[in-house]
């Protein structure tokens, strides 16, 4: 096998260049003593001349480590955090993950690494080019541009990225990696460019700022918030003309305890609509400076302690205060556990009448509308939840303190769709109905004439404001939709029935395990529907008047490998729910890392006792002759700035012979090469004789050499 190799070695970058770059990773990604400790095992090769002759297996076992550490990270970062954040955080960690394959460089007396490391198709490929004779190129490259590489990526995908020191830093890292690349000219004329960019992230930096602070300051800033989430806004698919598609993945799971399970679970509550969203916008008097801090706002749920468990009261009382704690704890209630994965600061699904939840060491807060939000201690939720019909965890509808004779922000209809609604209701008969009478007649109406579907096809018409008027197409014209339509038309018609209405959203509890009974949330199950307000019974009463095989037409067909999908997903989560329960904490930390630990301590084992091998050979070595130079030797210095240094063991003949190609007639190169190796090896040479040739030859090549460009 011919192998065709770059005639330049690879060069290597720059000292303390990887070492910075770490520690720019260990501040950006918050762990600064991580990022030191890598970088002084890096950086500390160019202070000490312990090396080891790592070879191509050497290096291939280093790729399959990092390979194992990948797989291991990946799957605890999976199991302790969502799927969707999961691969950032795996690849904010790869500085780490791929630091044997540094080493492998940075400690090896070889300064490149073959490709061929890296695949088993190439090392496949090189195995049939030698036995066939084929010309093979082995591409070899320093992994330290790959390692510095790779840590600025993982920088960018940090904790604290988007701080205005990151940018101009990576900046500085980039030029110091290459800036040895360049003649002095070239150096300084990319000055006007690097100073264009500066000032163009500068301005980029500041205008996501200002542009920041302007939203929360004029925009979220009017509804006294300070942030946009789902707890406040929720957007609808009303007037988009697409098939509604949901994930099968379970969300959450319903665990049987005590009693029947619900059938609905809300997530949130919303009372005003805007072009196709539904928000909570509280009236706030100006007057009271504790309703501007509090209204509308999140308060703590506090914990209260019952036969030695920790319980949060979530059920209101007559006068809005929370139930006493005897009854909303007490043990004939029915309950079941509540279990799945949850983000920071996330919505928590429950019953609309929920009396409590265990919940332990951890925040949970609660808004007027009943919506629980709850900031998690680990990543997966398992709460138990008690629930009962007379209970309700949402304050009764209220008027706005500045104006009396303004409408009731559970009663307002958008101007654009009040006239159609009017007649709607008017044509039904609905509005001297009583409330249990209104929404019978009301389920059996959409029963009777209108059609669930997750395909939207209405047209979309303008009214003179620019609106469209969606739920009057959907009334009068289609009378097709799905959940999101049918809950807004309640919401509207029983406002304008004088009945205050809210919207929720949350899942329907529609697929159980007929064996264990235990029921599964998918995507598929999310669901929204109307509340309203029971003035007879002083609380809010679930409407859902979608149609009653929505849930049949909701469920896509199954893909095969969903049911693998979701025992892994149940392991999951029952393994972390195990985890976290006392006395497991230590055995899984004992599980995880002593592997790492015993596989550490093998490498280190071995790494020991090949440096020792090393040191023997060097010291029991016998001494050996000083190898003789020639003339030829001379060249070296000439050579160099066109094929590169020479590498330690290369011989001189050797590498001399790449300037064949380069030089206007390589006769005199061949014949000095010629020469030295007679003077050298052939016994009945004459130094007196070969000297004065050899010399003469290679002057004539000196003198080419001065002749040509550098490289």
């Amino acid at each position: 096998m011919r192998s065709i190799s770059s005639p330049r070695e690879p060069t290597a970058p720059p000292r303390l260049l990887l070492g910075v770059a770490l520690m720019l990773w260990g501040g950006i990604s918050d762990h600064p003593l991580i990022g030191l400790i890598t970088a002084i095992i890096v950086e500390a090769s160019h202070w000490t001349r312990i090396r080891w002759e790592f070879s191509d297996l050497a290096s291939q076992r280093a790729w399959r480590t990092s390979l194992v550490l990948l797989l291991f990270s990946g799957a605890i970062i999976w199991m302790n955090s969502s799927v969707i954040s999961a691969l950032p955080k795996t690849v904010v960690w790869l500085p780490v993950i791929i630091l044997p394959l540094q080493f492998v460089q940075s400690y090896g007396i070889h300064r490149s690494i073959s490709l061929t490391n890296f695949s088993q198709f190439l090392r496949r490929r090189k195995a049939h080019c030698e036995k066939y004779g084929l010309p093979f190129r082995d591409v070899r490259f320093n992994f330290g541009y790959v390692y510095l590489t790779v840590t600025l990526v993982a920088s960018a995908l940090g904790d604290h990225a988007r701080s205005v020191i990151f940018f101009p830093a990576a900046l500085i890292l980039i030029i110091w990696a290459f800036h040895r690349s360049f003649s002095w000219k070239q150096r300084l004329a990319p000055i006007g460019a690097l100073v264009m960019i500066t000032l163009a992230t500068i301005g980029g930096l500041g205008g996501e700022k200002a542009l920041n602070y302007a939203y929360q300051r004029f925009v979220l800033g009017n509804y006294q918030y300070g942030s946009l989430d789902w707890a406040r806004q929720t957007r609808t698919s009303i007037g988009e003309l697409r098939e509604i598609k949901q994930s099968p993945a379970i969300q959450w799971r319903l665990i049987p305890g005590h009693g029947d399970l619900p059938r609905l679970v809300r997530v949130a509550a919303y009372n005003t609509y805007l072009n196709t969203y539904w928000s909570t916008v509280l009236p706030v008097d100006p007057r009271d400076e504790d309703a501007v801090r509090t209204t509308g706002m999140f308060e703590d749920l506090p914990s209260v302690g019952a036969d030695e468990i920790e319980y949060r009261i979530t059920a209101l009382a007559e006068d809005n205060t929370f139930l006493d704690p005897a009854a909303a704890t007490h043990p004939s209630l029915p309950y079941f556990t509540l279990r799945g994965s949850h983000p920071r600061k996330g919505l928590l699904p429950i019953p609309a009448n929920a009396a409590s939840i265990v919940q332990e060491s951890q925040q949970l807060e609660i808004n007027p509308f009943g919506t629980l939000r709850l900031d998690p201690k680990h990543p997966v939720t398992d709460t138990v939840v008690r629930w009962a019909d007379p209970m309700t965890t949402a304050r009764p509808p209220w008027e706005d303190p500045r104006n009396p004779d303004r409408v009731d922000p559970d009663l307002r209809i958008p101007t654009n769709e009040a006239e159609a609604i009017a007649e709607f209701v008017d044509r039904l008969g609905l509005r001297d109905l009583p409330f249990e009478e209104r929404i019978r007649v009301l389920r059996q109406h959409f029963n009777d004439h209108f059609t669930y579907t997750r395909y939207l096809e209405q047209p979309r018409p303008r009214t003179d404001n620019g609106r469209a008027a969606f739920v009057t197409i959907f009334l009068n014209q289609t009378k097709r939709g799905h959940c999101e339509y049918f809950a807004t038309a309640t919401a509207f018609i029983l406002r304008e029935c004088g009945v205050p209405t809210r919207y929720a959203t949350g899942f329907s509890v529609a697929e159980r395990d007929p064996k264990s009974g235990v029921a599964f949330l998918r995507g598929t199950h999310a669901h929204a529907w109307a509340l309203a307000w029971d003035a007879a019974r002083g609380k809010w009463v679930d409407v859902d008047l979608t149609p009653a095989d929505w849930t049949g037409r909701e469920t896509p067909r199954v893909a095969a490998w969903q049911p693998w999908l979701d025992r892994l997903q149940m392991f999951r989560d029952d393994l972390l729910v195990w985890r976290t329960q006392p006395g497991n904490m230590a055995m899984a930390i004992l599980l995880m890392v002593l592997p790492l630990v015993f596989g550490a301590l093998l490498v280190a084992r071995r790494l020991w006792r090949s440096k020792k091998r090393l040191e023997e050979e060097r010291t029991t070595t016998p001494y050996r002759r000083k190898v003789e130079t020639t003339a030829l030797s001379d060249l070296e210095p000439l050579a160099t700035p066109h094929i590169g240094p020479r590498p330690p063991g290369t011989p001189i003949t050797r590498w001399l012979r790449q300037l064949i190609p380069l030089l206007p007639d390589p006769i005199p190169l061949e014949s000095a090469i010629r020469l030295h190796q007679a003077r050298r090896f052939d016994p009945a040479s004459s130094p007196d004789q070969l000297d004065p040739d050899l010399i003469a030859q290679v002057s004539q090549v000196r003198d080419d050499l001065t002749q040509l460009p550098d490289q």
